[in-house]
């Protein structure tokens, strides 16, 4: 009887911990979002396969749904590697989450291909996207350490 009532305890503790990493996984940091839109337009021809895998993910990006959409850009590079639009859609909603480090990582990767394209639009909106990063960066780094921007 003691060991039923200690594991529901302890089970239910688990739950409520598991629960609460999900929830904060699936929603951005400290609920700012940093980047409203995705790119929309892939700038190379998608099979349809991977054109629905990609709308997917501008869709549910764009209704804040960003662990959902990081799972369909997925898709959509696992099915044309070279779109450097899902990598890009990718790294923005990882920003979202607050996970920097993949974010920049994804928008690295899209800006390398972008590059190999020639398409010189998506670098441009690429490099103002990182440096818009870096100062977020920079302001938790002053906050964390009570300084001010001077």
């Amino acid at each position: 009887m003691e060991l039923g009532i200690w594991l529901a305890v302890v089970l239910g503790i688990l739950g409520v911990g598991m629960g609460s990493m999900l929830w904060a996984y699936r929603r951005p940091l400290g609920n700012s979002v940093l980047f409203a839109m995705p790119v929309l337009e892939p700038s190379l021809p998608l099979s349809d396969q991977a054109r629905t895998a990609f709308q997917s993910g501008c869709d549910a990006f764009q209704w804040g749904r960003y662990g959902p959409a990081m799972e369909a850009f997925s898709r959509a590079v696992s099915l044309e590697p070279t779109c450097a639009e899902a990598y890009h859609n990718s790294g923005l909603a990882y920003a979202n989450l607050g996970n920097d480090g993949l974010a920049v990582a994804a928008l690295v990767k899209a800006s390398d291909l972008y590059n190999q394209q020639g398409t010189p639009a998506g670098l441009v909106l690429v490099k103002q996207q990182l440096e818009q990063l870096a100062a977020r960066q920079r302001g938790q780094r002053q906050a964390a350490t009570g300084q001010t921007g001077g």
